[in-house]
């Protein structure tokens, strides 16, 4: 059998294409009419060795002391072809080619038959006297063997009579137990014992899924444990020394592409390096012909010989590199997020078909090695109306005031709630970065076009025995709009923070609308803290005049009040504006996100929206609306908002906490303060007012800094 052949039956073993494999059989050429009556006797064996439940392993070892490879192929063949459960024969087949010994490997003393010296008569030649064969394997009944005995199967080796068990008597006219009969010949004579050998793994770990031209890592080699996602011959055998470990990677060339690299990769094992890996570069090519769901194996050589075979499946995606597939058929370019400061993972979630967008569709892409990505997509029913849903949040979680306790228990339930509606693929992919990232935390960008659920709070099974339950405290997320115009889905990762502009509001006299002390204080001492520092009146037009100009400022801080309420005129930032009965009187004006969105900014600045609900979002014309989408289709990088009421303190407090860690010696991304401060808040430990820590939400770039090079 050359080598080739047998390499080409091991893969189509393991892949268990038991079609190809009998095809292949099939093809080759015919035997002589004395082989296939061995070869029909060894088939017999088999198939009774098999109906006992004789191990694989141990048939095969026993097959390859009597029979050549071109006999025992031919006798396997039947046995795959015929039978109504062809895998036990399969597996039979696919030891008996793993097993088959490497010349001048020391072995035990075995003793075998000598090879006939003249072969028996053709079927058309003179009939004469013949002497019958012994069969010194049927000189017991078979009722009367072990299973370890049947036919020399059991035993690894072929079993001669004078080795059965000692108690046995001997049959007449044999020789006497433990002495071998005169016409019997050593096959093999090593007087050293067998060397020391050790069992290893194949290792060969790729992405679960990528896309067409996108290159990905591929590490293979050996390790101490089996990896259970691996199709193969399972372990192999390795003599306890250096040696040179020969690796053939298997790909259909139409299908993959190696980048630097090609066959044979080489590995040295050794005592030093017991269990040697190597990453490569390939790259998933594009062919209309081609399958979604593609094999790539590996074989193991130790001096030409090989010594085991692992394959796995990945997913090829028909999107190009860069690109997100929308399920309306778009391609949604997420190239910049990939190629500079990547997030660990995006997740992408979209709007389905029904019409009251109960319905979400999720996919997920990785840049972690080794965290599988989830393209989907995988469907997820909320169950009720979402914008219903957000507004029973908001007064819910408002109902409870100053009861931090209550607070806490109510959001761990709304988590678990949310957590409910995400898909397990998706869970699971959120759980793996997290794990790859450990004890970091991982980055996340969630590009939605769901505006209303505060996928921030879900609360995974399990939840963590200590710490914070919520996602958003165990993982930096960073949302981003996923409209269908702007903005478009390229968050910066850099915000130059030289300049802050700063917009607070004295609300005596304004009906309707209480003094914020603390917000006040806050607007100041950032004006302070951080020049330089320009503070605008919170007058509505003043406001405007601001934004159409720029704004030149790197941040955009409002203390506010504010009220989401899209079906009402009072919806967005609570600023002022004379009244028209008396001018000298000052009445609210809402900075509403319609007129923001009208807004085109010549810098890209950070806002900080400190302000009660304005984190809030909706549906207008079917598409994402709110203020802080708003502030990202006129051109901001990034956004802080909370979603529901805040206490004034409180805000106040985490705002000069933001600012702080942002600016420090730390230079903390926003997304990684505000998970800190969602950390905070715990079943055992929340601080006074948990509600006002976990309502702020931060759309922009997870690695998003504000990099201020002015000193505080």
């Amino acid at each position: 059998m050359l080598h080739s052949e047998r390499e080409q039956l091991v893969r189509l073993l393991t892949m268990r294409a038991h079609t190809d494999v009998i095809s292949l059989l099939r093809s080759r050429p015919p035997l002589g009419w004395w082989a296939n009556r061995q070869a029909k006797r060894l088939r017999k064996g088999i198939a009774d060795a098999i109906a006992r439940q004789i191990p694989p392993r141990l048939i095969a070892a026993a097959m390859l002391q009597d029979h050549n490879p071109d006999i025992v192929l031919a006798a396997m063949t039947p046995l795959i072809a015929d039978n109504p459960a062809p895998e036990i024969a399969a597996s039979v087949l696919l030891e008996i080619l793993l097993q088959e010994p490497d010349v001048g490997t020391p072995r035990r003393r075995i003793w075998r038959l000598p090879p006939t010296p003249t072969p028996p008569s053709p079927p058309n030649a003179p009939i004469g006297r013949r002497e019958p064969r012994p069969d010194y394997g049927s000189q017991r009944p078979v009722q009367d063997r072990t299973p370890g005995d049947i036919g020399g199967w059991g035993t690894g080796v072929w079993r001669p009579p004078w080795l059965n068990r000692p108690s046995d008597p001997a049959p007449v006219g044999t020789v006497t137990p433990g002495e071998p009969p005169d016409d019997f010949e050593p096959f093999e004579d090593f007087s050293t014992d067998p060397p020391s050998v050790r069992e290893v793994w194949p290792t060969l770990e790729c992405p679960a899924s990528v896309d067409i031209d996108e290159q990905f890592d591929l590490t293979v080699g050996i390790g101490p444990k089996q990896d259970m996602a691996l199709l193969g011959t399972g372990s192999i055998i390795l003599p306890d020394q250096r040696v040179r470990l020969e690796i053939v990677l298997m790909y259909d060339p139409t299908a993959f592409a190696p980048v630097g690299w090609s066959n044979p990769v080489i590995l040295t094992v050794g005592p030093a390096n017991p269990y040697p890996v190597t990453t490569l570069r390939m790259t998933a090519l594009r062919g209309e012909s081609l399958r979604s769901r593609r094999d790539i194996g590996a074989s193991f050589y130790v001096d030409g010989a090989l010594r085991g075979y692992a394959s796995r499946a990945i997913e090829v995606t028909g999107t190009p590199s860069g690109t997100v597939a929308l399920f309306g058929g778009a391609l949604l370019d997420i190239g910049p997020l990939l190629e500079h400061e990547a997030p660990d993972l995006v997740v992408v979630v979209e709007r389905g078909e029904d019409l009251r967008g109960q319905t979400l569709l999720w996919s997920t892409r990785s840049s972690v090695s080794g965290v599988a990505s989830a393209p989907g997509p995988y469907r997820s029913e909320i169950g009720e109306d979402p914008a219903a849903f957000a507004r029973r949040v908001r007064l819910d979680v408002g109902a409870y005031g100053g009861d931090a306790r209550g607070s806490t228990l109510k959001l761990i339930g709304v988590g678990r709630a949310i957590a409910d509606h995400i898909p397990d693929e998706v869970c699971a992919a959120l759980t793996a970065a997290s794990a790859a990232r450990y004890p970091d935390p991982a980055t996340v960008l969630l590009l939605s076009s769901e505006p209303h659920v505060p996928w921030e709070l879900a609360v995974l099974d399990p939840p963590p025995a200590v710490g914070s339950p919520f996602l958003g405290a165990r993982m930096a997320i960073g949302r981003w709009v996923l409209a269908r115009k702007r903005p478009r889905p390229t968050p910066p990762t850099e915000v130059r923070a030289d300049r802050h502009i700063v917009v607070t509001a004295r609300y005596e006299g304004v009906p309707g609308w209480a003094r914020l002390p603390h917000a006040e204080a806050e607007a100041e001492r950032l004006r302070l803290t951080y020049p330089p520092a320009v503070e605008v009146q919170p007058l509505h037009s003043a406001v405007l005049d601001c934004l159409e100009a720029g704004p030149d400022g790197g941040v955009l801080h409002f203390a506010l009040h504010g009220k989401y309420d899209p079906e009402n005129a009072q919806d967005g930032l609570v600023l002022l504006a004379p009244s028209e009965a008396n001018p000298e009187r000052l009445v609210p004006r809402f900075l509403q996100p319609d007129q923001v969105s009208a807004m085109a900014f010549s810098a890209a600045p950070f806002v900080f929206l400190n302000a009660c609900q304005v984190g809030a979002a909706g549906e207008v014309l079917g598409d994402y609306s709110g203020l802080a989408k708003a502030f990202l289709a006129a051109g901001a990088a990034g956004v802080v908002a909370p979603l529901w009421n805040v206490n004034d303190e409180a805000a106040s407090a985490l705002a000069d906490a933001f600012y702080r860690d942002a600016y420090g010696p730390q230079a903390l991304a926003p997304a990684e303060i505000l998970r800190r401060a969602r950390a905070e808040v715990s079943r055992d430990h929340y601080p006074t007012w948990p509600a006002t820590t976990l309502a702020y939400q931060f759309f922009g770039h997870p690695r998003l800094r504000l990099r201020r090079d002015q000193g505080a």
